[in-house]
């Protein structure tokens, strides 16, 4: 089914934690992994503009999933120890950049006529 317009999530990055200090709330492992989740809006298919990050923790071992409100003060921390170093790829704002082209280009030669 074709989708003309919406909003798509894309994982940015996965990493895996194996420190004794971020444990499962669920089944008590060091199995953890966060998944940086970037979103976009659409339209079809296309990727027109970025509408941020996000985050998500996740146990292998157990498979519970815990958004960024749900995590504790130990998870946060390292949640925030490796959010600066995950960009926002600039294929999200594509459709911007084609539409400021498409826009600006013409313009600037009509003012030049």
């Amino acid at each position: 089914m074709l989708f003309l317009y919406g909003v798509k999530n894309k994982v940015l990055k996965i990493i895996p934690l194996q420190i004794k200090k971020v444990q499962c709330q669920n089944c008590h492992t060091s199995n953890i992994q966060i998944n940086f989740i970037g979103r976009y809006v659409h339209i079809f298919g296309i990727p027109l503009f970025s509408i941020g990050k996000t985050g998500l923790a996740h146990c292998t071992y157990c498979k519970q999933q815990l958004s960024k409100i749900q995590f504790t003060p130990p998870l946060r921390k390292e949640y925030q120890a490796f959010e600066n170093d995950v960009k926002i790829p600039i294929w999200f704002n594509i459709g911007v950049i084609i539409i400021t082209f498409l826009v600006v280009i013409p313009w600037l030669l009509a003012l030049s006529l």
